[in-house]
């Protein structure tokens, strides 16, 4: 006899039952194989979209309507011979034709024929015009061929198209945080997660941003949302590394890097990340290792030299240092900082006639516009034949040799033949500026800033601004879309000193200083002078003290330590006071 209970329990049983077959006749019978291919690689499973379509095939459905979406799984997976079965014959439906041929397009980019992408994208074009990803498949291709303007025209047509279109938003998000800054590019990323919360590779960028944007806790919440598998994967973990580094915590940034495996992999930014984490942790033998591995692969990174040349003095290795970049040190290319440790290095081998010319020349600060170093010969060809690159070369040759008539008229022509290059108008920004025209060169600023604005274009930028109110707004706006820039903010934390604004200079020094400032003697010797404006005459000295430990040969920094001495130390004011005197004399 069964009881109502168990007449209850049955009943609820089968009603599940109902409910589940419904389902599966609504989401697997009801749907054409094609249909549930699609949404396999929608939902980041290709390779069930494949076993889906080759079944599809072997019980008779045509391969013209299944080709451009085996094509589209192959790719999604790297299995580039694959795709190109699928897509280089061309055989697509009137309905696939749109896709097969984007599709064929992203293989050619991979495989590098850039010009039969964009054939390629013209017949998808022809077959599907108003199609958003199209449009983002184009704007990459324009950028990867040196058509950056036309690239962001494309990204915002896109988004015109497709409002809610997860790969729009982003490629629109990654243009503007080259342009705008990290805090606007955070913008556009949260608006592409939103559409697709499920991309792994779109969050963790997503948070990455977040985390340049200074805004640690947000990042780290971003990569932890949905099921939490964004911030196990290897750019996940190297993204919490760097937010680790950055709070001071090298020790469970070394473990998440490593655990990331990217550093060991080869990737430039992990393995400078490795070299950072071993500096802070003193292990510079180690640090020197790595960092000599990147500055092989980017000598002209100027960041990375400087970390390398730090390794080396740390570790002992003074004569490599000199040996390395002395030559680097004593061009226009070399820094301040990389002046300092050759000098020192020099000191330390004993040659203190030679360590006290780049000790000398680091006390003169920074050279303004610092043309990068060039390989091409100084006959490097001009005309109609040269490539881009060879055209780049020979205007910077032509500005290191001070040519810049010349200069102006290469990088004028390389305007002309590539009218979407943020890279040709920075160079012709630079010849302008070198001629002296720097309406001309402000205005070629602002083209190449529409695309890329790291920071040494803003410098430019602000140095051809018509006036020093233009300076400080371009610098504002800078810092506000940047604000884990440590060298933005202490420019503009001297642009506020200028105006007395002493409260907001120091809090901006801090904050500068906390980003990796504290090892440059102005910034240093700035924060001292505003202590001494603030009435904290204990903690200008302090910073003075430091600063002139850093660099006892700057003008400027032993000018600061003679100002907030106390009174009763007149001996040691004397004796710097007849250094200076001494240095103002060379």
């Amino acid at each position: 006899m069964t009881s109502t209970r168990d007449r209850l329990l049955g009943g609820l049983i089968a009603a599940l039952a109902l409910v589940s077959l419904a389902g599966c006749d609504r989401d697997g019978a009801q749907q054409t194989p094609v249909e549930r291919a699609r949404a396999a690689i929608a939902s980041g499973d290709p390779e069930d979209a494949r076993i889906i379509l080759e079944r599809a095939l072997s019980e008779g459905v045509s391969e013209a309507d299944v080709a451009a979406y085996l094509g589209e799984a192959a790719l999604a997976v790297g299995n580039l011979d694959e795709a190109a079965r699928w897509l280089t014959g061309e055989r697509f439906s009137d309905e696939t034709r749109a896709l097969g041929f984007r599709m064929l397009g992203r293989l050619r980019i991979a495989q590098g024929d850039l010009p039969a992408a964009g054939q390629a994208y013209d017949k998808s074009y022809a077959a599907d015009p108003d199609n958003a990803e199209l449009w983002v498949d184009i704007g990459r291709l324009r950028y990867s061929g040196g058509e950056q303007i036309q690239a962001l025209e494309a990204a915002e047509r896109a988004v015109q198209l497709d409002p809610g279109s997860a790969s729009a938003l982003r490629f629109r998000g990654q243009l503007a945080r080259d342009a705008e800054g990290m805090v606007p590019g955070a913008g556009w990323f949260a608006r592409a997660l939103e559409a697709n919360p499920a991309d792994l590779d779109l969050r963790v960028e997503y948070a990455a941003t977040l985390g340049d944007a200074g805004q640690a806790r947000e990042a780290l919440v971003v990569l932890r949302e949905g099921d939490g598998w964004a911030a196990t994967t290897p750019k996940g973990l190297y993204v919490q590394a760097v937010i680790a580094a950055r709070g001071g915590n090298f020790l469970l940034a070394r473990e998440l890097l490593q655990r990331s495996g990217l550093d060991k992999a080869g990737m430039p930014s992990a393995m400078m990340l490795s070299g950072i984490i071993d500096l802070e942790s003193e292990n510079f033998a180690s640090a020197a290792q790595m960092l000599d591995r990147l500055y092989r692969q980017q000598p002209d990174n100027g960041r990375v030299v400087d970390l390398f040349a730090r390794a080396l003095m740390m570790s002992g290795s003074e004569r490599e240092l000199v040996h390395r970049f002395a030559g680097r040190a004593a061009s226009p290319a070399g820094s301040t900082y990389l002046r300092v440790l050759v000098g020192r290095a020099l000191e330390a081998l004993g040659d203190r006639k030679a360590a006290g010319y780049f000790l000398d020349l680091a006390a003169l600060g920074e050279n303004g516009l610092a043309v990068l170093p060039s390989d091409a010969p100084e006959g490097a060809t001009d005309g109609e034949s040269a490539t881009g690159p060879e055209m780049r070369d020979f205007v910077r040759s032509a500005l290191t040799q001070r040519r810049a008539g010349a200069a102006v008229l290469s990088a004028r022509d390389f305007v002309r033949r590539y009218p979407g290059s943020a890279d040709a108008y920075g160079m012709l920004g630079d010849a302008e500026i070198a001629l002296g025209n720097k309406s001309a060169a402000l205005q070629a600023y602002l083209q190449a800033a529409k695309v890329r604005r790291p920071w040494a274009l803003t410098v430019r930028l602000a140095g051809s601004q018509p006036d020093p109110a233009a300076v400080r707004k371009l610098i504002e706006q800078y810092v506000r879309d940047n604000p884990a820039n440590g060298e933005a903010a202490a420019i503009l934390a001297d642009a506020y000193a200028s105006q007395g604004e002493w409260e907001r200079a120091a809090l901006l020094l801090d904050h500068a200083m906390a980003l990796g400032q504290a090892r440059v003697p102005w910034v240093v010797a700035a924060r001292g002078v505003a202590a001494a404006q603030l009435d904290d005459p204990s903690a200008a000295l302090a910073y003075a003290l430091a600063a002139h430990e850093l660099q006892p040969l700057n003008p400027p920094v032993i000018g600061t330590l003679v100002a907030v001495l106390p009174a009763r130390e007149q001996a040691a004011r004397s004796e710097l006071l007849q250094k200076l005197a001494s240095l103002m004399r060379r």
